[in-house]
């Protein structure tokens, strides 16, 4: 398993779980507690994220809503001046992430001071990588269907799979894409992809999951949006015990707590005994490929 540094942040197994927090400077973002549209307040809230136990603090310049129109490039570098001053107002360290799924966005902001690059496009703009691997930068690639308006528009495991299996640099943070990003993908869809979370540990790259407050969980519980926080912790914990390295996440305090339980009491993955991780690999949608 690759450890891929962020900025200095070394994230894989042997490391702590690391804790993404959530800024979102578009007013169509649907949690309205992290949505700002001023980046003295936008600051103020990531301070608190850093204070909370972020160690990552990702930066949305648009929705991702697919009930929303996709904006383009260029709306996003009208808009990215408001998160780098975000940015240049916050105290605190933190490696700092900027969501988006343009080459030309992400090169803009780590060369503003950005560390990292979250692609909810899935690499669908093909000079991501190469823009990343010029700044040095780590970046999420989230599965997609490699289409720069629909992205995470993948439903089923093996489809998921496939579309993290290519184009990986040395510093890929994988992300199997939960939610709703297209109407075929089913709540028993985000169950399996969760089921079989130790099968992406295959591609040898950490793991990131957003599964905050997520459907699928409401849905197992029977919870609206704000009684789900327990199901979520309890997912968190189960996520990091199964590999994963990253939680992205809007409650940061409850969730860093949750991925340490997780952690400590789970299996350590650098002890793993090799028969446990060919168990856990069984799991992959095709264990006999690559």
């Amino acid at each position: 398993m690759r450890t891929v540094d962020a900025a200095g942040l070394p994230i894989g197994d042997g490391h702590p779980p690391r804790i993404m927090g959530v800024v979102n400077l578009s007013p169509e973002s649907p949690y309205d507690p992290s949505v700002f549209e001023d980046p003295a307040a936008a600051a103020t809230y990531a301070e608190g994220l850093v204070d909370e136990g972020a160690d990552i603090v990702d930066v949305g310049l648009e929705s991702a809503n697919k009930r929303f129109a996709v904006e383009t490039a260029d709306w996003e570098l009208d808009r990215l001046d408001l998160a780098v001053e975000t940015l240049e107002r916050v105290d605190r360290d933190a490696v700092w992430s900027l969501e988006t799924r343009y080459a030309a966005v992400a090169d803009a902001a780590l060369d503003r001071g950005f560390d990292m690059v979250n692609d909810i496009g899935g690499f669908a703009d093909p000079e991501m990588p190469a823009v990343c691997e010029a700044h040095d930068a780590a970046v999420v690639k989230m599965a997609g269907a490699g289409d720069l308006g629909r992205p995470g528009a993948l439903a089923s495991v093996d489809a998921i799979y496939d579309a993290l299996a290519d184009g990986l640099t040395e510093k890929t943070i994988v992300d199997p894409a939960f939610g709703g990003w297209t109407e075929a993908k089913t709540l028993a869809d985000d169950r399996e992809t969760f089921r079989r979370l130790a099968a992406f540990r295959e591609f040898g790259q950490p793991v990131l999951v957003s599964i905050n407050r997520k459907n699928f969980l409401k849905d197992l519980v029977g919870r609206d949006t704000e009684g789900a926080l327990p199901a979520s912790l309890a997912a968190t914990a189960l996520a990091v015990e199964r590999g994963v390295h990253v939680v992205r996440t809007h409650d940061v305090a409850a969730t860093r707590d949750a991925a340490l339980v997780g952690y400590e009491l789970g299996r350590r993955r650098e002890g793993m005994a090799a028969g446990d991780e060919a168990g856990a690999m069984s799991d992959a949608p095709d264990a006999t490929r690559g």
